[in-house]
Parts: C-alpha cells; structure tokens; sequence
C-alpha cells in the first residue's frame, strides 16, 4: 500500500509545489510590476513641478506683462509683435499672435500658452489644449481695470501673486497721480471763453478707404476717458473707417496717431495735411502726435506713460486755444480802441461845427 501511495503523494507534492512556485511568481511579478509604477509615478510628478514653465506669450500685452512679473526667464517664444522689453526680441518669434500654427506652438514644447484677446485660430487653441499644454487667453475690458485683473491672473498662473499685487498697486498710483496733475493743469485754463475740454482722435490707419479711428472698447478710449477728454469717434465700437465729412464736423483739437503707421520723416506733417483733419483745430496747428502702438493700442503697464503723453498734447491744445482767444481778445479791444478814436474824431468834428454855429 505504502509503495502504491507514494508516487501519488510525490506527484501531489510536486503540484503543489508548483502552483505554489507559480504563485510566488505571479505575485513577484504584480506586485514588482505595482511596486517599480509606485515610486516612478511620484517621481515623475515631482520633476515635472520643478522643471521650469515654458510658456508661449501671444500678444505684446501679455509678454509685457510676463515680463514685468520677473518672468521672462520663462518664456520660450512669443508672437510678432511683442516688442517690449528688449529681451523679448530675443526669443523665437511664431509670427501674428492671430493667425498662429499648432505646429509652430507645439514645437516649442510649452507647458503654457497665455494670449491676448483674439490670440488663435481657435482650431489651433483646441488642438494645443488637446496636446496638454494649459491654454489661457484673455477676454477683458479695455481699460485700467481689465489691466489689473489680467495682471493678477498671469501673476497666479506664474507664481508670481505678490510681484502682481504690488504691479497693480503701483500702477493705480501713477494713474492717480496723472489725473490729478492733469486736473491741475487744467484749472490754470478755465474761462468763460471757451471750454476748457479737449477733442482727441486716435488715428490707427490711412489708406485709400480713408482714416481707421479708434472708437469704445479700445485702450484710446480707456486713455480719453481717464483724462475727462472726448474721443470725437466715442459712437464707434472698436477700429471702424470715419469718414472726412465727420471728422471735421468734430473737429478734433489733438489728433493721436498709431506709431507703426507712419513712415518716413514727414508721415506726421502728411496726416495734417489729410483733407480730413487739415481744417481741424488740431490740422491747422499740426497738433499730431505719434503714439507707439505697444501703449496706445495695447493694455501695457505703461499705462501712465500713455496717459502722461495724451495728457501733455491736450494741454498743448489748451495753451493754443488759450494763446488764440487772448490775441482775438487783444485784436478786439485794438479794433474797438480804433472804432472808439474814430468815433471820437467824428463826434469833436461835429461839435467843433455846431459851436463855430451857434456862436
């Protein structure tokens, strides 16, 4: 019996040795497998949040911004025209912050695209979004406020919450204190003769199809209505063609010109001439003023520079007004001074008559 029984014993043994062989196995193999994903996943994760961002910057607004928050070390390419600081000149440009490729963008290997409103084709936003690279674009108000929200909203995405809270803070200031150097200045104007408020037009092209104005919900009309001027072209809503017959029955005191539309020497002699401003306050005293693009059309930083020069071409046109009614005053009192002496002649002749008469 015992010789009969052993072999089974053996091969029972035997299989249990194996299948207990084969679950050691399985379980070596699982569990490495789960124990070698374990500590990689964390390990990937950590050297993925301290790998530096790359971020794409679409919009010379946004760049600026970036910058300013003492994270330009960040970027690895920006659009054609983020021109500001200096070195942002020096990354890979991808062209038109509008009309950017996925291909071009993806390229870069980004982590992050920031761009200004109208930054696209949307296809080419979703298709970078899809590839995992976090896509923000900004849609806000043109004007010191929506400056300040996108501000601090780049600031957080940047790690930058503090540099931003102090941007905004400084930047509210000196837009304060230029209103109220303004309002002071102006106080120096004030007359019963003539209104001591300023017409402005921002002038962002010139074609054949006549003068592309700056009207509401642009950053020209931010910088007027920040200084208490009147933007003759305030009816518009964005860049819309004004024509001649309405520009000068508006007759705007300063006219504001785009900086990247003028070319050459006498661009800004040319645009008095325009048979749309020539007969204007501001094209009979040439008050024309080139603005660059990156701060009169764009939401900068340097929102107070902008506000500074609008505000010290407003108060040239006062000083003009002012000089002129004072000589218009002058050549009046001369002309009624002269109508008096004549008077005066004609009334001594007259007596001089009747008393040789009636002696």
């Amino acid at each position: 019996m015992a010789k009969t029984k052993l072999p089974r014993l053996a091969s029972a043994r035997t299989l249990l040795q194996v299948l207990s062989l084969m679950s050691v196995l399985w379980c070596l193999c699982s569990g490495g497998v789960y124990a070698a994903a374990t500590p990689i996943t964390p390990t990937a994760h950590n050297q993925k949040q301290s790998e530096t961002p790359r971020i794409i910057a679409a919009g010379g607004s946004v760049t600026e911004i970036i910058y300013a928050l003492g994270r330009g070390d960040w970027v690895v390419a920006t659009d054609s025209t983020s021109m500001f600081p200096a070195a942002a000149t020096e990354v890979t440009k991808l062209g038109y912050f509008r009309q950017l490729s996925t291909e071009g963008v993806l390229a870069q290997q980004p982590s992050m695209l920031l761009g200004a409103s109208a930054t696209g084709p949307a296809p080419m936003l979703e298709q970078v979004a899809n590839a995992g690279v976090d896509v923000h674009v900004y849609h806000v108000s043109r004007d010191i406020h929506g400056l300040s929200e996108m501000i601090l909203d780049i600031g957080h995405r940047v790690s930058a919450e503090d540099n931003a809270k102090e941007l905004v803070t400084d930047l509210q200031r000196q837009v304060e204190a230029q209103q109220k150097e303004y309002s002071e200045a102006l106080a120096t104007f004030e007359s019963t003769e003539y209104p001591n408020t300023v017409n402005a037009l921002f002038v962002v092209a010139n074609n054949d199809r006549g003068l592309t104005v700056a009207g509401n919900d642009t950053v020209p009309q931010a910088l007027f209505d920040t200084l208490g001027m009147t933007n003759i072209a305030g009816d518009l809503v964005g860049y819309k063609l004004m024509d001649a017959e309405s520009v000068l029955a508006r007759n705007p005191d300063v006219v504001f010109a785009a900086g990247h539309m003028l070319h050459g020497e006498n661009a800004l002699n040319s645009l008095c001439s325009h048979h749309a401003i020539a007969a204007t306050f501001a094209g009979q005293h040439c008050l024309v003023k080139a603005m660059d693009s990156s701060i009169g059309l764009g939401l900068s930083p340097r929102f107070a520079i902008a506000l500074k020069a609008v505000a010290e071409h407003g108060l040239r046109a006062l000083s003009l007004k002012a000089a002129n009614t004072v000589m218009q005053e002058s050549a009046s009192q001369v002309h009624i001074a002269q109508r008096t002496g004549l008077d005066k002649n004609t009334n001594t002749d007259n007596n001089s008559h009747d008393m040789g008469r009636f002696e």
